[in-house]
């Protein structure tokens, strides 16, 4: 592509005006070299991405990349994201760029939406307690303000008791799947012992027709053992005593 890099604009007057800033970038990098290292949902509408896609479309796109110190081109997440070092499941301490770069602001802010994103689909446990949710809270109205978002939504989810939550209908559907695995466990158990039964019981007939039935009745009755024993193939049914296929 022969579209100038993103830059950004800065213009002052005698270091008192407002800071202009104007984002120029080149157009969208679709390059199948990016597509398929990031995955990003080119096919799709910006409105049917989910936010792992506006994640890696966003800090980890060359189509944003900006300069380092040397010139060289380097993503938002490399430039203002990588050099924070984060231990696992910890956030940003603050989103907005100590220096006033409203790039590093950007990409500080939308990765700690990645970020809670992580923390919430990750997690082991379907319950979150009131301190980590009023944090998780506050950490999502941090990086909305800082990324110009309106917070309602935030807001009104954040003025919620535990009461407006369906925790309880929730624990009601775990308790059933558990239940009817628990079902589905004892029913496999007691047809594995049915069939155990079967094949010890076959056996102690075979030996008592073995010295009075000829070669030919007991091949027949290991046939007709073998037909009780074997389940039925999918597309099959028994009639008239032979398997016929469905049409």
């Amino acid at each position: 592509m022969n579209s100038p890099r993103p830059y950004v604009r800065r213009s002052d007057q005698g270091g008192t005006a407002p800071l202009d800033i104007s984002l120029v970038y080149q157009p969208w990098d679709d390059s199948i070299a990016r597509v398929v290292k990031l995955k990003f949902p080119t096919h799709l509408s910006y409105d049917e991405w989910d936010c792992t896609a506006l994640f890696q479309a966003t800090i980890y796109a060359r189509s944003f990349a900006l300069p380092d110190s040397k010139g060289h081109h380097r993503t938002l997440g490399d430039l203002y994201v990588k050099p924070h070092k984060l231990p696992h499941g910890t956030f940003h301490a603050s989103v907005v760029s100590p220096g006033g770069n409203t790039a590093e602001t950007l990409a500080l802010a939308i990765d700690q939406l990645r970020l809670l994103r992580n923390s919430l689909c990750h997690s082991t446990s379907s319950e979150i307690n009131k301190a980590t949710f009023d944090q998780y809270m506050q950490h999502a109205k941090d990086a909305f303000k800082a990324l110009g978002v309106k917070t309602d939504p935030i807001d009104a989810i954040g003025g919620l008791t535990e009461s407006d939550f369906p925790t309880e209908e929730v624990r009601k559907l775990e308790q059933g799947i558990k239940e009817e695995t628990r079902a589905y466990i004892k029913f496999l158990e007691g047809v594995s012992s049915d069939i155990d039964e079967l094949r010890v019981l076959t056996t102690a007939i075979k030996g008592k027709v073995e010295d009075t039935a000829s070669k030919e009745d007991i091949v027949m009755l290991e046939e007709k053992i073998k037909d009780l024993l074997a389940p039925d193939e999918p597309g099959t049914a028994s009639e008239t005593g032979q398997d016929k296929k469905y049409q």
